[in-house]
């Protein structure tokens, strides 16, 4: 059985990889929102879409993506108020 200050330690990790996950995201986003669809065009793939519409979507989803990343780790803390109080006998 693994010890809990163990499984612990991994949650922590874990959180750490989410916090970098989320920079990624917001950087990314950074990078979407100085994109101007007037210097974009969109491929022929699927149904018909201009650049500002496919561009608007793709912010919108990696707002909803940011958030989601916010929401994670907000319940990876509330876990981890428990899981760092477990100690084996």
């Amino acid at each position: 059985m693994t010890a809990p200050d163990d499984l612990d330690e991994q949650l922590a990790t874990a959180r750490d990889t989410l916090h970098t996950l989320r920079r990624t995201v917001l950087d990314l986003a950074r990078e979407y929102q100085a994109l101007t669809a007037v210097n974009l065009d969109t491929d022929t793939l699927g149904h018909p879409i201009t650049a500002a519409e496919a561009l608007n979507a793709a912010r919108d989803a990696l707002a909803d993506v940011e958030r989601a990343l916010v929401m994670a780790d907000d319940a990876a803390d509330i876990a981890q108020r428990y899981t760092s109080r477990l100690k084996a006998r």
